[in-house]
Parts: structure tokens; sequence; C-alpha cells
């Protein structure tokens, strides 16, 4: 029963092969061809990725993020998450199962921060790469509009935290 998992993927390779073979298309060759268009699509999102990486990067070595964890009375990790949601989803989403295991799930921590991975998005990300990649130009008001919905979020969940949840 450990292993269904392997035979899952097994069973679904056999069947596009079968399915290539019933089609007679040349199966090593579409394969090349969507390799190929894949790198293409990759080597034009590469540098929006790299820009967003050098963002979180200046972000984190500026130091404004420890004068604001300073000045709140909320769990680091909990702020840390709610600056780093909009650029990153896995950086929230480690931080909000580290909250988990330090204060556990059903914390006031907990909570809070599962409330705010699920309420607000990965905005940068998303306006950057996307929007990037397929080169639409005007999105100031797409940003704003996006970055305010999460502010709104980070501090509907402050207020949680600090005077709802018990």
């Amino acid at each position: 029963m450990e292993n269904i998992s392997y035979y899952f993927i097994i069973g679904f390779i056999l069947l596009i092969l079968v399915y290539g073979i019933i089609k007679k298309t040349n199966m090593y060759d579409s394969f090349i061809d969507g390799a190929k268009y894949q790198m293409k699509e990759g080597i034009s999102i590469f540098p929006y990725l790299l820009c967003m990486l050098v963002a979180v990067n200046v972000f984190k070595a500026s130091g404004i993020l420890n004068d604001l964890i300073h000045a709140s009375r909320v769990p680091n990790e909990l702020f840390i998450q709610g600056a780093f949601r909009p650029a990153s989803s896995h950086a929230s989403l480690s931080l909000m199962l580290q909250i988990f295991k330090d204060y556990g799930p059903d914390s006031k921590a907990g909570m809070t921060s599962a409330i705010l991975q699920g309420g607000s998005d990965t905005t940068i990300y998303i306006m950057g790469l996307y929007f990037g990649s397929i080169g639409i130009k005007k999105t100031r008001h797409a940003y704003l509009v996006g970055l305010i919905s999460d502010c709104v979020c980070f501090l509907c969940c402050l207020v949680l935290f600090l005077y709802i949840l018990k």
C-alpha cells in the first residue's frame, strides 16, 4: 500500500505510451519538441524570476523587517510570513509550518498563520512573472489593488491575533 503512488505513476506513463502507439505518434520526437518549447519558455521567464529573487534579498538585507518586528507584539514568524507572502508562496508556507511546529496549529499564532496563508496571495510574484512573461506593461493598478488586498488581509490577521482570538 505504501508504494501505490509509484504504481499510479507507472500506470500513467504506460497509458500515455499506449495512447501514442494507438494514435501512431512518434513519441520520442514529440517529447523532444515539447522539451525544446519548454526550454524557450523557461529562458523567457528567467529574468523575471531573477529580479524577484534579488528584490526579496534586498528587502531582507535592508533591516526594515527587523525594525517592524521589534515594534509589534506578534510572533516574529507571523510578521515575517505576512511580509513575504506577496513575494513567495513557498517561504510563507514554510514559515506557517514552523509556526505550527513551534506554537501548534490550534494556537492563536497557528490559526492566524493559516488565515494569512489562505487569505492572501503572491501578488508580486504573479505580477512580475506572469505579466512580464506575456508582455503586459501597464500593471500599475493591478499591483496597487493586489498589494492593498494583501495588506488588508495582513492587518485583519493582526487584529485577529491581538484582539479577537483567545
